[in-house]
């Protein structure tokens, strides 16, 4: 088995050398071939060259920032295009997703567990901010009530999609709401949802979420989706 992992990065340059030594550690001695895309979405100053001897890697540039949304898309299409990888693994470059839980899901997707995984965190007052955990909770309900699955942590971007998911599921978003899109829109075709438990972690690192707009955005997206969805045009 062939796996991707994505990376998008913004800015979070300190962090890449500790992260991809930790990867290339965890999956030493593994089976599973890795293949790791770095997406470089208009960081300042431009990401320099990235080396890790014993990762196999390739890195993409985004010349002007454009948001997560963009920076997954560009992975998954190199994915899609230029490698056999049987699924892409996304993590954030800023350490809240442990790589040592990488093998996790490549254990769970290869017990058939579903063709999207999506790490969830325990929503623990004092290591999780009292408005994202108020913000995911809802975020998260309405997600599951809209596809009909149990969606545990629809924020968390620590996820597995299949190849299979990747070729079928259409997306639009640009930004953060990019994978809350994607989660309506797998579940709405069909797709088995499930989920890997992952550490909660703030590390301090500043955040991409803005709290009253990205909540409006979320509402405009979803009052969207499911017009698409009455239409018939999902």
């Amino acid at each position: 088995m062939t796996l991707g992992l994505l990376i998008p990065v913004f800015n979070d340059v300190p962090y890449l050398p500790e992260l991809l030594a930790r990867v290339a550690a965890v999956w030493q001695g593994r089976g599973e071939r890795l293949v790791v895309c770095v997406v470089d979405d208009g960081s300042r100053p431009p990401l320099g060259e990235l080396s890790e001897a014993r990762l196999e890697m390739v890195r993409l540039h985004h010349p002007e920032n454009r948001g997560k949304g963009a920076a997954l898309r560009t992975g998954f299409t190199y994915f899609l295009d230029h490698s056999d990888a049987n699924a892409v693994i996304t993590m954030d470059a800023d350490l809240q997703h442990l790589p040592e839980k990488l093998p996790a899901f490549a254990e769970t997707f290869a017990a058939g567990a579903g063709d999207l995984l999506i790490g969830y965190r325990r929503r623990q007052p004092g290591v999780m901010p009292f408005h994202r955990i108020l913000s995911n909770s809802l975020t998260s309900l309405t997600i599951s009530l809209m596809v009909g699955q149990l969606v545990r942590d629809s924020q968390c971007g620590f996820r597995l999609y299949s190849r299979k998911v990747l070729q079928e599921v259409r997306h639009q978003e640009d930004r953060f709401h990019f994978e809350s899109e994607f989660v309506i829109r797998a579940g709405w075709r069909g797709f088995k949802i499930g989920h890997v438990a992952v550490p909660t972690i703030y590390n301090g690192a500043p955040s991409a979420i803005r709290n009253w707009p990205d909540t409006l955005n979320f509402i405009e997206v979803i009052t969207r989706l499911a017009r698409e969805r009455i239409s018939g045009h999902v």
